[in-house]
């Protein structure tokens, strides 16, 4: 299917690289079919582009390259809910926000996106109890090797 979007025109989508946030995105329930884009001179950052709104995509990024003990743990429900059977099958993502004059980028650690790969399921989760914030400064020079999610 082609969809046009603001930032990247016109993106031609394989069915198979589309995922689903069953209750949508905060903010943006009525929409749940998104796909992941990744432009070569963007990395390590990436985009979630909405299929039904062309005119909204998150970028995001691996929290675990920045924060090398950013620590999650995944509940039951949340592993039942999206299908996890594996920790290999999981992505976190983390929403980037850069200001106006893009000299400062946060992550929201406090609200990671989970991604089932195997099953193209999705919920962005809220860490209750938990010390990390919505904006966490990063600086590009912090990136390092990922790492594994416990399961």
């Amino acid at each position: 299917m082609n969809i046009s979007t603001l930032f990247f025109g016109e993106l031609e989508v394989q069915e198979a690289d589309v995922f689903t946030f069953a209750q949508g995105v905060p903010g943006f329930e009525e929409l749940t079919q998104f796909t992941l884009v990744q432009p070569e001179d963007s990395a390590p950052f990436s985009y979630i582009q909405s299929i039904q709104e062309g005119d909204l995509s998150f970028l995001v990024t691996d929290p675990f390259l920045f924060i090398k003990d950013y620590d999650i743990s995944l509940p039951e429900a949340l592993q039942e809910e999206l299908k996890i059977e594996q920790s290999e099958d999981v992505l976190v993502w983390s929403v980037v926000t850069v200001n106006d004059d893009f000299t400062k980028m946060t992550l929201n650690l406090l609200a990671p996106i989970i991604w089932n790969v195997k099953t193209k399921l999705a919920k962005q989760i809220i860490l209750h109890d938990s010390e990390y914030n919505i904006k966490h400064e990063i600086v590009l020079s912090e990136v390092s090797k990922p790492t594994q999610v416990e399961g």
